[in-house]
Order: structure tokens, then sequence, then C-alpha cells
């Protein structure tokens, strides 16, 4: 075993950023996700298991046999041609019509947010996202030294009131914001869906104060009950198409392991993206792109959302019920329409973190709230994965964490006050 290095002999070679780079909470607990003792409620693992292996085994041979010399090959900056008009089609199926200059495919998701990072964000720059936000993305524009003001968040998403005070106050004070952060469709992690009515006075305020939105969107398709609302890129389209970027990935509607996601702007901004992509990666995996352009061209991946949607619904069902049956008027917690995640608030005198502690002790584990935030809040609130236990094991581990909350408050009311 190598021996730990307790002196960092390097430290003062390295540049400022990496004082802002910190390791995912999310990631870090990935690792106790491999372990068949845990029920995991940590990481959003796709549940890749519903997929067709012997037809994704067709997929790469066809693949290898008709153009091998594509498949292995470097490729375009902005992604495999074909692949980009089979994601066109994709979001054409959420009201998104897009012309086939305006759309980049990155190595994820995740490239996407460093992407837009690094094109958008200077040192000290101020951007806006909803509170709590996703992890992965304040990781992202902290790398870039950004400046975060974190709005809150209720059932209907982001509260616009309180984004156009600090517009205001940034614009007052001859400050930019670059850009406003949102997963509108079933929060990564609140699970919250932001209202039709936000959606329009968001576009409005965004247009007066000359910003964008970032719409990350990963979770649209993976509906399970409720009306679909229209994607604000969608709405912006319908307008003068310059306030949004969308961005969005198939990790969730084919398998996190292709590590393919896209963003779609202005092809002005696409130029500049491709610039950064040229400058790092120089071009996303041809051989994924391929397979996944197989995938899409076969019209049974519909059939797959189907299923996909059939056993997230069922998992919900059964956290929202376990919660219910085991935390009734002493906790509080979302119910999402969608996607992935609940949000669970417990007494203010807990701290999640700490909680977290007693809960992998007893084979559990899911992410303290305060990962989501970009000022420390968040320490009475955790995130619920329910995408990727069984039922079963999901009425399980409520029930333990339930034990858990319940010790935690009987400790605090021993003490006087």
């Amino acid at each position: 075993m190598a021996k730990k290095v307790t002196f960092d002999y390097w430290k003062h070679l390295y540049s400022r950023r990496t004082r802002e780079m910190v390791s995912s909470e999310i990631r870090d607990l990935l690792s106790l996700s491999a372990r068949e003792d845990i029920i995991s409620f940590s990481g959003g693992l796709p549940e890749v298991r519903a997929l067709n292996y012997q037809k994704l085994e067709k997929y790469i041979k066809r693949s290898l046999k008709t153009d091998g010399d594509i498949t292995l090959q470097y490729g375009d900056s902005n992604g495999y041609y074909p692949l980009r008009t089979r994601l066109i089609e994709v979001m054409a199926l959420e009201g998104i019509k897009i012309d086939e200059e305006d759309i980049i495919i990155t190595t994820g998701g995740q490239q996407a947010l460093d992407l837009l990072a690094k094109v958008f964000i200077d040192s000290g720059d101020y951007i806006i996202t909803e509170a709590p936000t996703y992890t992965g993305a304040l990781n992202a524009f902290k790398a870039y030294e950004a400046k975060i003001a974190g709005i809150s968040s209720d059932k209907d998403g982001i509260i616009v009131s309180e984004v156009e005070k600090k517009l205001k106050y940034f614009y007052d004070n001859n400050k930019i914001v670059k850009f406003i952060y949102l997963v509108p469709n079933f929060s990564n992690p609140s699970g919250f869906t932001l209202s039709m009515a936000r959606r329009k006075e968001l576009l409005k305020i965004v247009k007066k104060y000359n910003t964008v939105i970032i719409e990350d969107n990963p979770y649209g398709m993976l509906r399970y009950e409720g009306r679909p609302v229209p994607s604000i890129k969608e709405m912006d389209i319908n307008g003068d198409n310059k306030s949004v970027i969308y961005i969005s990935t198939l990790s969730k509607l084919f398998a996190p392991g292709f590590r393919i996601g896209w963003i779609v702007a202005p092809h002005l901004i696409i130029e500049k993206l491709i610039l950064g992509v040229q400058s790092s990666v120089l071009c996303s995996s041809s051989f994924s792109q391929r397979i996944a352009y197989e995938y899409f061209s076969d019209p049974s991946w519909k059939d797959n959302i189907t299923e996909f949607i059939k056993i997230y619904h069922k998992r919900r069902n059964a956290m929202l019920q376990a919660l219910e049956e085991n935390l009734s008027g002493i906790a509080t917690w979302s119910k999402p329409e969608g996607g992935f995640f609940i949000w669970l608030k417990v007494p203010h005198y807990i701290n999640t973190r700490d909680m977290l502690a007693d809960a992998v002790g007893r084979k559990v584990a899911f992410v303290p709230g305060t990962g989501f935030y970009s000022d420390g809040r968040g320490k009475d609130a955790a995130r619920l994965a329910f995408c990727t236990e069984t039922s079963e094991n999901i009425k399980k581990g409520i029930k333990i964490l339930s034990e858990i909350i319940k010790e935690k408050i009987k400790l605090y009311e021993s003490f006087p006050r």
C-alpha cells in the first residue's frame, strides 16, 4: 500500500482555481452504493438493468461492422452529426424545435456545465442558482471562481420575485449576472417543478436585465403523473430565442456509462463552446455517440422510457408511502411528479450530516442537504434518491432513517431549555 502523503510538496505550484475545487459529496458516497449490504438513497443511479443488453450488443457489432473507421476514429468537435439529428428528434417530443447548427454534443451533462462555466464565467462573476441546487453544477461554477447567489425555492420552483430583487440589486450596483441556472423539471435535489406562471415571469425578467437562463433538463421525460409543463427553451424559441441555453443528458434516457450530454444555444454561443471542447477533449467519444445513434434509431427506445417510468414510479410511491407511515407529523418532504429525488426536511435542530454517520452505521446512505447550497444552508435537509433500490429496500431504509430521526428528537427533548 502506498504511503499516505501528509505534506503537499507541490502546493505552491497549484493554480488559485484549485482552492475552489471540492469533491462531490454524491460521488464520495457512491462507493457505498457498490456495497450489497448498504441501502443507498445517495446516488441518482439509473436502472440500466432494464435495458436489453442483447440489443446493445447488436448495436455495437453493427457499428463496428458497417463503419468501424468512424466508430473508432476521432470525430467532430460539435458531435457526430447523425446523433445530433436524433437528439433533435428526441427534443421535439418535448416541444423543442431547433436548427442543426444550434446543438453540440458533450461528454455527459457535467462537461456541458463545465463548458458553459468556461465560456461565461470570469473570476468574481455573479451567477444565480435555485437553492437547493445540483451539487455538480455548484462545483463546476466554483471551479471558475464564480460568486453564487442561491435563491430559495418552494413546491412551485425558484421564487421568481426574489430572483428579480437580486437582479435589481446587482444591476443597481453595476454588476452583471452572467446567468441563472435551473433544473426546472423535478429538480435535483428537491424534486420541485417550476410552475408555468413562474417560467413566463422568469423569461420576462431575464430579458429585462439582459442575462440568460441555463435550463438543465435531464429528467423531463421521466414524468409519473400530472400534466407536462412546456420547457423554458420551448417558450424562448417561440419568443426571441436569445434568453435560454438548454442542456440535457442521455444518462437518464439511456445509460450514464456512455457519457453523452448536449447543449442547445444560439450558434454564436455554440462556436465558443466548440473552442472549449477543442481545448479540453478535442471531441466526445465517437464510439459512444455511434452506439447512441443506433439506440435512438431503434423505435423501441420509447418502450424503454415507458419501462423506466413504470419502475421509478413504483419506487417513488414506495418511498412516499414509507415516509408517510414513519415520519408523518415529524418531518416534511417533497412529492415529485417525476425524476429521481425526494427532499426531506427534518426538525431544525437535527444536523443531517451528523445523522449520516448513524445511518451508515445501520447500513443506509443518503446525501446531507448542505452539499446542495453554496452558503452552508441545508443542515436540516437531505436528498433521498428512490431510483436505485427496490421497493422493499426503500421501505426498510426509510424505517431505519425514521428511527434515527426519532432518537435525535428524543435526545434533544431530554435537555432542559
